[in-house]
């Protein structure tokens, strides 16, 4: 179990320094799945570390900030992270009560799947916070 907390530890260190390079050698399985619910743009499976990194940016840059955050272990192989997500778009407050489910597997994080409280929510701000191209562009 402590292992498993390691990990994901380790996870949080690199991300809070920048070091996506360690994250993608050190952290994540090469074969790694991160999954976020809903209907959104930031939405779905990403598979793979670049995906997943480049999701962490996509995060970073939607204003997304996070607190109260408290992990937990189930089994030998997985870590549980409760944590809430806070965010303002056009005025606008939300908050994000979240949990999310990591899967370690030979010292690496394999799978995540991220649930949340409030799913309305979380599909409102990241569509306020990613706003579509005009027509033209995004026919283009």
């Amino acid at each position: 179990m402590a292992d498993s907390m390691a990990v994901v530890d380790r996870m949080y260190e690199c991300f809070g320094k920048g070091d996506m390079d360690s994250l993608k050698a050190e952290v994540f399985s090469e074969d790694i799945v991160w999954v976020l619910p809903g209907h959104h743009p930031l939405s779905g499976a990403k598979n793979g570390a670049d995906e997943v990194i480049a999701f962490f940016g996509a995060l970073m840059g939607s204003g997304v900030k996070v607190d109260n955050i408290s992990f937990g272990t189930i089994g030998d192989d997985r870590v549980v992270e409760n944590h809430t997500g806070h965010g303002t778009v056009n005025g606008r407050d939300y908050t994000f009560p979240t949990c999310s489910v990591y899967t370690i597997a030979d010292n690496r994080i394999r799978h995540v799947q991220v649930y949340t409280a409030d799913q309305h929510g979380v599909d409102d701000y990241f569509w306020q916070a990613n706003a579509l191209k005009s027509i033209p562009d995004r026919l283009a």
